[in-house]
């Protein structure tokens, strides 16, 4: 329990070496770390735990009680090890890389514990990533205005929540601008210390100072010292553009003659099953196969969710096609895989119910659709690809204008099988 220390508990190798023997027999490593293994642990101290199993669908973090000790679990293989030994690189905080480097070897070294941990050394040896000077006087600007207001804050409350945020801020500058491994939390005195001897005291004095006497003047000291090598203050800064696709653009909806296309919504799911299993048969072998719970209303809340942040991103358009009489699904156009810098461009989708087919729907719905993406979005090139067999839809981006490109063999597994297709295109006049 995590209220009150347990009278008795087995050592804590012992305790791993047995979760390991029940949990992951088959692992290709396993490191026990922590405060415990390093001395320094308290009476609520957990274990840390790396464990490497030769693969996996996904890392994932789990905490538990195993013989009365509290263990943090970190399950891995070798590509997520090196995903996250990269990830701590990039964010500056070894978190990974020294449990593993630190642990013990459980049940003992073997030649893969021992090239993992070495691997782990390697990262902390190279150090972080360089703060470039973008990065570094970001950091300057924003202590500096935490700082302006801890001068004059407006009550109590606001100066203690400005110098919790100080804490780490100031933590972080001075380690990343001297190019070593940050830390967080607990970790942060023993980083300092090792920065520059006696800087941990000082540092904890500062807060301390603060904290007890709401008196900011040391703080204010200290953060101007470790500020002053790198320029000081810092209340100026330059422009700073968010990237383009930080908006949240109003979904498009367009109107024909006999139809409306727009973004599906949570209303639509019953009618886009009723859509989807009712042109099942038919569509099936023209598609890939489709996930098991393709036609569950908890799957389309979920990819609904999903193409609202597409379309946020500008990496996909989904739209229904209705009629403009009847608000009832009758069709589907997909525009997915956007690409901008120099290739500006995207595929497409679609599909129509049998009973509206021969109608010219798809062809009107997708003249529409096919004009925003092209003059309102300003893509250069749309792509269209169809199995050989596949002669409707051969007319209809024919009459549309895109134009045969070549054929592309084994290109989508569908039916069970490497299907070949029709490869088209529709590009924008230069």
């Amino acid at each position: 329990m995590r209220d009150g220390a347990p009278l008795q508990r087995p050592d804590p190798k012992q305790c791993i070496e047995d979760l390991r023997r029940l949990r992951f027999p088959e692992a290709v490593a396993v490191f026990l770390g922590g405060s415990v293994m390093r001395g320094q642990a308290t009476p609520y101290s957990d274990l840390d735990v790396v464990v490497v199993l030769e693969s996996l669908p996904a890392a994932y973090r789990e905490s538990l009680i195993h013989q009365g000790w509290p263990v943090e679990l970190f399950v891995h293989d070798p590509e997520t090890l090196a995903y996250f030994f990269e990830s701590d690189r990039k964010r500056g905080v070894p978190s990974l890389a020294a449990m593993v480097s630190e642990g013990l070897e459980l049940p003992t070294t073997s030649s893969s514990s021992a090239r993992i941990k070495q691997q782990a050394w390697q990262v902390l040896q190279d150090g972080p990533t360089v703060w470039e000077q973008p990065e570094r006087e970001n950091a300057r600007y924003a202590i500096s205005d935490v700082c302006d207001d801890l001068r004059a804050p407006r009550n109590p409350a606001q100066a203690l929540a400005s110098a919790a945020r100080l804490y780490e801020m100031l933590a972080n500058f001075a380690l990343r601008s001297a190019g070593c491994w940050s830390a967080t939390g607990k970790s942060i005195p023993g980083q300092l210390e090792k920065l520059q001897p006696g800087l941990s005291d000082r540092y904890t004095r500062a807060f301390q100072t603060f904290f007890q006497k709401l008196s900011a003047d040391e703080l204010l000291e200290l953060a101007e010292s470790l500020l002053e090598p790198y320029g000081g203050w810092l209340f100026e800064e330059p422009p700073r553009p968010a990237p383009p696709h930080w908006r949240l653009r109003n979904p498009p909806q367009f109107e024909t003659a006999r139809l409306i296309l727009r973004m599906p919504v949570e209303r639509d799911i019953p009618s886009i099953l009723r859509y989807l299993r009712g042109n099942q048969a038919r569509l099936a072998p023209l598609e890939p196969e489709r996930p098991v719970d393709f036609y569950t209303a908890e799957y389309w809340r979920s990819y609904l969710n999903w193409a609202r942040q597409e379309f946020s991103h500008e990496t996909a358009l989904r739209l229904v096609v209705t009629p403009r009489q009847k608000d009832e699904v009758i069709g589907m156009i997909n525009f997915s895989q956007m690409f901008r810098g120099p290739f500006q461009a995207c595929y497409l989708g679609y599909s129509l119910d049998l009973e509206w087919e021969g109608q010219g729907i798809m062809f009107e719905a997708l003249q529409r659709a096919l004009d925003y993406i092209l003059n309102e979005l300003g893509f250069h090139r749309v792509m269209a690809n169809y199995l050989p067999e596949n002669e409707r839809s051969a007319r209809l981006l024919q009459r549309l204008g895109f134009v045969i490109e070549g054929r592309a063999q084994n290109y989508l597994h569908i039916g069970g099988e490497w299907r070949e297709h029709v490869l088209t295109a529709l590009t924008r006049p230069v």
